[in-house]
């Protein structure tokens, strides 16, 4: 639920140059990792979260068979709902769509994420041991050492049904 005090416009990303330049600057490279791949920011679609003019937050996303995968999901500003208010969009966007899951995957030390999406009704639905050692084997870039020190090795898949 959003704070009553913080309402956040959400519009879609429509400027490819804006949203690729984003995806660098919040993620190493741009590319973001799905259950072992790199997906490459020219194939994702993106929602914004804007407190009057100024970006508060990003969320990347694209859709694979019946689910919606929510492949970003920045608060790029230190207010708080910006991710409750895009995960919103998202799910609001895949109902329209007539889509019956949306899912995401987070690395194993993001433990900030995995308590975000599990309050709001995801489950885990499987575990990737050792994909993120494979993916860096060819994208040196992604990092050894993610959140509060801990290794980056796995991706956690997690579901929620609509």
């Amino acid at each position: 639920m959003l704070h009553p005090k913080i309402k956040f416009a959400i519009r879609p990303i429509t400027d490819r140059a804006f949203l690729e330049d984003m995806l660098r600057l919040r993620w190493s490279g741009g590319s973001l990792p799905l259950r072992g791949k790199m997906i490459a920011p020219r194939d994702v679609e993106a929602l914004a979260a804007y407190d009057g003019e100024r970006l508060a937050g990003l969320a990347t996303w694209r859709r694979e068979g019946d689910a919606l995968y929510l492949l970003t999901l920045n608060n790029i500003t230190d207010q708080r709902g910006v991710g409750v208010a895009l995960l919103a969009a998202m799910i609001k966007l895949a109902r329209e769509q007539g889509t019956p899951l949306i899912r995401c995957i987070v690395t194993n030390d993001n433990v900030n994420a995995l308590r975000f999406y599990q309050r709001r009704g995801f489950r885990i639905i499987a575990v990737y041991p050792g994909v993120i050692d494979t993916i860096r084997a060819t994208f040196p870039h992604v990092p050894e050492i993610g959140h509060d020190r801990i290794p980056m090795r796995d991706e956690i898949e997690l579901e929620r049904s609509l």
